[in-house]
């Protein structure tokens, strides 16, 4: 099977892209739908719907650190699939390299590290707030740690030098056109 090009690999990368986006986006609802009668019940005293209480969070902290945390990885993922799905609409139209890819690239390490960086200010955020609060786990060191995941740092490092192989590719393709 052809890698770039209509009834490609990319073509079918690309729905595959455009369901996650459609998915971030349901879920994105979804989590501030569970927010919303989580705080009504909160403040009335039961959700609107008794089916509802199951699904209610009953813990303003926990409810503010889903929704926070939830709303940053939907809406990085919205952001990511918006791009990767102009990268692979110059795919599937077999021009890969264009300038636009490599902004696209740049732009998705970007919004990476975003996400990366707020899950661990969050993380040890939440680790202070505990410790300060006096919650404790028997099981868990009460010290504040830091984790780093290696596989998201190195695809930022990897999508930046994706990024600077598609900008090579596209001043290549650009001289290219001027000889004659």
């Amino acid at each position: 099977m052809r890698a770039i090009g209509r009834g490609s690999i990319s073509s079918v990368l690309k729905v595959a892209v455009d369901v996650a986006w459609v998915i971030a986006c349901a879920l994105l609802g979804f989590i501030w739908i569970i927010t919303a009668i989580s705080v009504f019940a909160i403040s009335t005293g039961g959700a609107p719907i008794a089916a509802f209480e199951r699904i209610a969070i009953d813990e303003p902290g926990r409810i503010a650190a889903w929704t926070l945390i939830g709303t940053i990885f939907c809406v990085g993922a919205m952001i990511i699939c918006a791009y990767l799905r102009g990268v692979f609409e110059t795919l599937v139209a077999g021009d890969p390299f264009v300038p636009e890819n490599a902004r696209r690239l740049r732009a998705i390490a970007l919004v990476l590290t975003v996400i990366e960086l707020a899950r661990m200010s969050i993380s040890v955020l939440v680790q202070i707030l505990l410790g300060v609060f006096g919650v404790t786990d028997a099981d868990h060191d009460p010290g504040i740690s830091l984790s780093l995941n290696f596989s998201v740092w190195f695809s930022v490092i990897t999508l930046v030098v994706l990024a600077q192989v598609f900008s090579e590719g596209a001043a290549l393709r650009e001289e290219q056109k001027m000889t004659i």
